[in-house]
Order: structure tokens, then sequence, then C-alpha cells
């Protein structure tokens, strides 16, 4: 017989996204602060693998990217994280061996915060669907 579960892993899931996200952001802005730093290698952390890697396989529903316009849809978890040496950037006139590709860096901040707050805002709304039902619908 299945058991029944009231959030079906997707709070966690999301939990783990934002812990993740959060991660990221003090890794990319540690990338950014290190720029000047001279054979600093940027370093990154790869949420949509590393959510993956836990749940030891694709996501049951797959997102598809409708436009090309569209921020590409990638799901998260905690322990044994693992960051990984960024790609070096593909032209740089820097003699000091850095690796820190400053504007690419800025982008992925950007992404990874409306990311952030995306988890952020489903994990409120479902929370919100919850309360509205154990209110009686009031």
């Amino acid at each position: 017989m299945p058991t029944f579960s009231l959030f079906n892993h997707t709070i966690s899931t999301l939990e783990k996204s934002l812990n993740l996200r959060s991660m990221r952001h003090r890794v990319l802005a540690s990338n950014i602060a290190n720029m000047d730093t001279p054979n600093y290698k940027a370093v990154e952390l790869e949420v949509e693998k590393e959510i993956r890697r836990e749940h030891g396989s694709a996501p049951a529903v797959q997102l598809v990217r409708t436009h090309t316009n569209h921020i590409p849809v990638a799901p998260t978890p905690m322990e044994n994280v693992k960051l990984t040496t960024a790609d070096p950037p593909q032209f740089s006139l820097r003699g000091d061996g850095n690796t820190v590709d400053v504007d690419k860096t800025m982008g992925q901040l950007a992404e990874n915060t409306i990311l952030y707050r995306t988890a952020a805002q489903l994990i409120s709304n479902r929370l919100k669907g919850l309360r509205y039902v154990i209110k009686g619908g009031k």
C-alpha cells in the first residue's frame, strides 16, 4: 500500500535548492572578491548537478524551454557539495593566472538570485495553500 506524503518531497527539494543557491551566491561573491588575486582559480558550484546527484536521477517531470530567451530550467542538496574549478575565460588579457571572468560571474550571480527568489516564492505559495486548506478555505 503506497504511503501518503503531504509534501511529496517538494518542500524539502525547494529547501535544498535555497541552501545550495545561497552557497552558490557565496562562491560567486568569493570569485568576484578575488578577481585581482594573482593565480586565483575561479570555482563553481553546480546546483542542478548537486540536486540530481542527491536524488539519483533526472527529475520526474522534465521542464522544457519554450523560448530561447527563457532561463534554462534546473532543479538541488547539501551534504558533500562539490566545488569545481570554473572554466577559464576563452580570451583573457591577464598575465597573472587569475581565471575570474567578472562579466560572466556577475551574470551568474544575477541568474542565481532570480532562481533563489523563485524557489522562495514557490515554498511560500505552497505553505499559503496548506494554510488555506487547514483553515477550511477561509
